[in-house]
């Protein structure tokens, strides 16, 4: 005859097993969940500050790029801001701070080209909460500090004593800036010279004043009175014509249209800095008929519409600047250069394109 044993010990010990194994599980999965919270809370965090430090960076000072960034530790509450304020202060000769860091971004390969780089030669910002900074090898200590479940439940079973308490988590992310081509004219000729009139001259038959320019909205080509004018108020709040650049084709047309001309001055004004409000009009060549979409860009023209001048135009802003002895329409407006072409440079007008790129060095 068999003797029955009691195996009460056994199953307490698989139980106490079990619980153990069912902790550890609850607190991997707790360590996880929290650790994925904090990279994408994080993420947005840091994703906002670049995009407004390279508003900023447009504007080509620093103060811009501090003052836009640490707006959002005040208005924006991500995983104890208090705890990990993002910094905004950089350095314009290094072009290194403690959360930030000035960077050259090539688009076309997406990569960054240099970092950290000088105010004067920055065309990206890069915005970080992370331990070390990769580039410029500078220990921040700003990474997003996550508790840890895990570590405690070790302890308690006497495994783990020197484990941290707690995570932590690095994000980064960079925005690079490009200017938007602006007003709806295009220039066969550019003449650096300050302040200057413009002349709107239309004959394509040629003469002592032949064409020299035509309305543009560079890919659209539909170019009527009021497709122009549609297109100079989206300038006015920063939504033109997108990206287009040197050696891109775009459309023309002829016409002096008079009405466009006059809405024209809603884009004269400054800039919250007090300087004058900039933008870009393409260049190209010399044609006598302003028409169709095969017309090359040879170099974008700064300029800062002062007033608009001329018979039938009526203007009303700085009129004193025109000069009645011109007889024809015409733009007065300081030029501030006739060959722009690289768009991703500070201060080429009132409006750009922000975008957030991909940051290879870093793994995002």
């Amino acid at each position: 005859m068999n003797k029955l044993r009691s195996e009460s010990g056994s199953v307490l010990v698989f139980i106490t097993l079990m619980i153990v194994i069912l902790m550890v599980v609850v607190g991997m999965g707790l360590d996880t969940g929290y650790l994925t919270f904090s990279r994408s809370m994080g993420q947005r965090a840091v994703d906002m500050a670049a995009l407004a430090g390279a508003a900023g960076l447009a504007n080509g000072n620093v103060a811009a790029i501090q003052s836009n960034i640490q707006q959002l530790n005040a208005t924006n509450d991500y995983v104890k801001n208090s705890g990990n304020p993002i910094d905004g202060k950089v350095d314009p000769a290094t072009g290194v701070g403690t959360n930030v860091t000035l960077v050259q971004y090539d688009t076309a390969t997406s990569k960054v080209v240099a970092a950290p780089v000088p105010l004067t030669k920055a065309n990206a910002v890069r915005v970080a909460l992370e331990t070390t900074n990769p580039y410029s090898k500078a220990t921040s200590g700003s990474a997003i500090n996550t508790p840890a479940f895990l570590t405690p439940l070790m302890r308690l079973f006497g495994g783990g004593a020197s484990a941290p308490a707690a995570n932590n988590v690095s994000v980064s992310a960079i925005s690079t800036m490009e200017a938007l081509p602006g007003l709806p004219i295009a220039l066969t000729g550019c003449t650096l010279s300050g302040d200057t009139a413009i002349p709107w001259n239309q004959t394509p038959s040629g003469g002592a004043q032949p064409n020299n320019s035509g309305w543009t909205t560079y890919l659209d080509k539909s170019v009527s009175s009021k497709d122009v004018k549609i297109l100079i108020h989206k300038v006015a709040a920063c939504m033109g014509t997108g990206g287009v650049s040197v050696g891109s084709d775009i459309c023309l047309n002829n016409g002096q249209q008079t009405p466009d001309l006059r809405e024209m001055e809603i884009l004269i004004g400054k800039n919250d800095d007090g300087t004058q409000k900039c933008y870009l009009a393409p260049v190209v060549p010399a044609t006598k008929t302003f028409n169709g979409c095969d017309n090359e860009i040879l170099s974008y023209a700064q300029i800062c519409p002062l007033a608009i001048c001329g018979p039938g135009v009526n203007g009303t802003i700085n009129q004193s600047k025109c000069d009645p002895s011109i007889s024809g329409k015409y733009l007065f407006a300081t030029v501030k250069s006739c060959d722009v072409g690289d768009l991703t440079v500070a201060g080429l007008g009132a409006c750009y394109s922000l975008k957030l790129v991909r940051e290879t060095q870093a793994g995002m």
